[in-house]
């Protein structure tokens, strides 16, 4: 895990620090989108199996293959995101979808949060400088009950001027949430 870090903080603090990683309090963030790096998947992996997450029909080594950013508390791996990439027919596009678990130990730091905004900002790059994927935005569905007060508002703001947009309901109930990237463009 990297010395340095630095990240978007909600609801708008800058990031410090290198361009790739983040620190606030005790919470590193450290990207992993598109790096394949070794550590940080077999960490994910093992923190995948302590708290059984994953369903029968998902390998770990696949899911491995999707990781965005990891959030550490020292050496312990208490948070991770993931994305894939799928086009999405309603909005003629290809969206991020995003996935995000974090420790049950360690909920009441934000990171959840802090990880949203972190992997937009990773994804959003990412796909600036690989336009031929022509990845807009970035969608998840909102499964976590903690976020009460936020599910009234159909619109939040987070880091660096982005919007989590309320754009319908998945067949269990659960809200669906887009962010655009501030260079998409659709026809």
């Amino acid at each position: 895990m990297p010395e340095t870090s630095t990240s978007p903080i909600w609801p708008l603090e800058t990031p410090r620090g290198t361009e790739n990683d983040t620190e606030s309090d005790s919470v590193n963030l450290v990207p992993a989108w598109q790096l394949h790096d070794a550590r940080i998947a077999d960490d994910a992996k093992a923190f995948w199996r302590r708290l059984r997450v994953l369903p029968p029909s998902v390998s770990a080594d696949q899911r491995a293959m999707e990781l965005c950013a990891a959030a550490y508390i020292k050496n312990e791996l208490v948070g991770v995101s993931t994305i894939t990439l799928e086009y999405h027919p309603g909005l003629r596009t290809r969206l991020g979808i995003f996935r995000c678990l974090v420790s049950p130990d360690h909920t009441q730091r934000r990171i959840p949060k802090r990880l949203t905004d972190y992997s937009r900002g990773l994804l959003e790059n990412w796909s600036k400088q690989n336009p031929q994927e022509e990845v807009l935005g970035m969608a998840f569905t909102l499964e976590s009950q903690k976020f009460e007060l936020l599910r009234k508002r159909p619109v939040w703001r987070g880091a660096n001027n982005a919007y989590y947009w309320l754009i319908g309901y998945a067949p269990n109930g659960n809200q669906i949430r887009l962010t655009w990237f501030a260079h998409a463009k659709v026809d």
